[in-house]
């Protein structure tokens, strides 16, 4: 018996692919033409996004951390461990969404406040974001597709609507010079089309929430229908440059097009632990002194005498207790953290 076995190659130049079976597509390591192994994808809705060169990501990097207070009097004590950069699998979707969702308010009238159940319909074209990389949980590519969903309408043509938020490319136009310039590793999406869809859908849900159920009102039923109309692969640059500072190792996520930062990772400087002490200490005063009132006989005496007013020092006194509470808990909590993530 002989096994044959196929060795995938470049279209452009011809050089063995390292590629799997899950691979939807493979960009050649030596001259970065993008190989499609799947139908779907072709010039009208796979894209990539022009990078910024490496050498201005770091000089962005240095330019913040000089301007960072955090690092007065200690910048010499950062170094650069790692500088890496990739190209990362943005599915894009529009979906025309529909649904309804009721839920209760509540209304004041004079001293009296009024529960009031209500309905709103909503018909919708929305862009949504979501990544092709979900085998690992990682803030910066969450960062970024929540930025990348701003300005919720969608066109009706999705091409068009991308182009107005960053500047695309078809992907077979990804030259071998500008390949040469940057190397950056491409990140394969890990599910296709249909997976894709019903991950934008359920974005699309959850967005729908996010614009049409008002906050801090109890939803009592939520209805969403959804249908992808159009759909992009858009291959976006990420820069992560991870640096040592004071024995602890912590990164800097840059969005690759703009030069903007993602997300940050930050060691907790002491003075900054010590503005948390103190604002956790204010808290259980805070607490401490409304929590005398509630066992203070003077205090009960004076609001049995008041008549109407009686619920306001009542209301005071609860307030400022929960106040206390969660100012100490709060800061309490930050205390106990050596990192910080800035977004």
């Amino acid at each position: 018996m002989v096994v044959i076995i196929q060795t995938l190659k470049c279209r452009r130049c011809g050089a063995p692919l390292d590629a799997s079976p899950e691979d939807i597509i493979v960009v050649c390591p030596y001259c970065g033409f993008p190989n499609s192994f799947d139908e779907i994808f072709g010039e009208s809705n796979t894209f990539f996004v022009e990078s910024l060169p490496e050498k201005e990501v770091v000089r962005r990097f240095w330019e913040r951390m000089r301007r960072d207070r955090d690092f007065t009097g200690a910048r010499d004590k950062i170094s650069i461990v790692k500088v890496e950069g990739f190209y990362i699998p943005l599915w894009f979707g529009r979906v025309r969404a529909t649904g309804y969702v009721r839920y209760e308010v509540y209304e004041k009238r004079g001293s009296e406040k009024r529960r009031v159940i209500r309905h709103r319909k909503f018909s919708e074209t929305l862009l949504v974001c979501a990544s092709g990389r979900r085998s690992v949980y990682d803030v910066a590519l969450e960062e970024l597709t929540r930025k990348m969903e701003k300005g919720h309408i969608s066109l009706k043509d999705l091409k068009q609507t991308l182009s107005s938020k960053i500047e695309i490319k078809p992907l077979r136009e990804l030259g071998v010079e500008e390949w040469e310039s940057l190397k950056l590793d491409f990140l394969n999406t890990e599910f296709g089309r249909k997976r894709a869809e019903e991950i934008l859908l359920d974005r699309a849900s959850d967005k729908a929430k996010e614009l049409y159920v008002p906050e801090d009102n109890e939803v009592l039923s939520f209805s969403f229908s959804g249908e992808v109309e159009d759909f992009a692969l858009v291959f976006y640059p990420v820069w992560r440059i991870y640096y040592d500072f004071e024995g602890g190792t912590y990164f800097v996520a840059y969005d690759g097009h703009t030069g903007k930062e993602i997300v940050a990772l930050e060691p907790m400087r002491i003075w900054r632990k010590a503005g948390y002490l103190v604002m956790a200490a204010a808290g259980v005063v805070i607490a401490g002194f409304f929590a005398a009132l509630v066992w203070n006989a003077a205090f009960w005496r004076a609001v049995a005498e008041m008549k109407k007013g009686a619920l306001i020092p009542i209301l005071v006194v609860v307030a400022g207790l929960y106040s206390g509470y969660e100012i100490a808990r709060g800061y309490g909590k930050r205390m106990s953290w050596d990192v910080r993530v800035e977004r």
